[in-house]
């Protein structure tokens, strides 16, 4: 955007020197300031020659900006996408931890939100490398960007690189059960395991608030053409109305079937 930003003010500035150029040139026609009466030039022929360069640079012009604001809404629905993309991973560890907090009596797996947070990390290199620039010097998307690439962003990265540490948590845990020669299961009812769960859990929300806010800034900026609302709602109620899956009811669950299921073999 940037280049596209820059292309433009040189072709407006070269537009308005060819406007006062053409201006000159034309006064000077009816005024005869200046004759050129030679064989090979004359003054309508200049006249000519600029007015024509400046409506073929009006056309150069309109075609850029065009173009400028193509990449402007492709940029900011990248940027909504990947602040999206963002709070739904945070959501998803915010819940999973939820769950696991309630459940004392399943194990927590050790890479309950590795994945997770590894996908939450990719949204926001992608976030800090976005490159947007406007016309407009106080943008709103650009400041609530600018936040991702510094302090705020540092913060939500080691956030994501902290959940880390509840595998960590898990393995303590089970060493303390194995000295005591014991041999179970880690729960969220062991102590380290616990209290990994509930930090993760405690600063998702407050992640997830952040970005929250940034959203809904840029909805508003754009006049709503996301439908931020329905999309938080649909979020939310996914993760709440979420059911663990169960092993006997995959196994006596039916074989798929596929109509008409056609394999194109491969011709030698």
């Amino acid at each position: 955007m940037k280049s596209s930003i820059y292309t433009i003010k040189f072709l407006v500035i070269l537009s308005v020197v060819l406007l006062l150029a053409t201006y000159c040139i034309s006064l000077n026609d009816e005024n005869r300031w200046i004759v050129l009466n030679t064989p090979w030039l004359s003054n309508s022929f200049v006249f000519a020659i600029f007015g024509g360069t400046f409506a073929s640079l009006l056309v150069v012009l309109a075609c850029e900006i065009q173009k400028y604001q193509s990449i402007k809404r492709q940029t900011e629905d990248y940027i909504f996408g990947q602040l999206f993309s963002l709070y739904s991973q945070v959501t998803i560890i915010h819940y999973n931890t939820k769950r696991q907090l309630d459940d004392r009596v399943s194990p927590v797996p050790s890479n309950l939100i590795d994945e997770i947070a590894n996908r939450g990390k990719m949204c926001l290199t992608s976030l800090t490398s976005i490159d947007y620039f406007t016309f407009c010097k106080h943008s709103i998307i650009k400041k609530q960007l600018i936040q991702y690439r510094g302090i705020s962003g540092t913060r939500i990265l080691y956030f994501l690189q902290n959940t880390v540490f509840l595998k960590m948590a898990i393995n303590e845990d089970r060493i303390d059960l194995l000295k005591k020669g014991k041999d179970v299961l880690i729960t969220s009812d062991m102590p380290k395991t616990r209290q990994t769960l509930e930090k993760i859990f405690n600063d998702s929300s407050v992640v997830l608030s952040f970005i929250e806010n940034s959203i809904e800034i840029i909805d508003k900026d754009c006049n709503k053409r996301y439908h931020w609302s329905e999309l938080k709602r649909k979020v939310i109620s996914g993760e709440e109305d979420f059911v663990s899956p169960i092993l006997d009811d995959f196994l006596k669950s039916p074989i798929i079937k596929l109509n008409n299921f056609n394999l194109l073999s491969e011709t030698k």
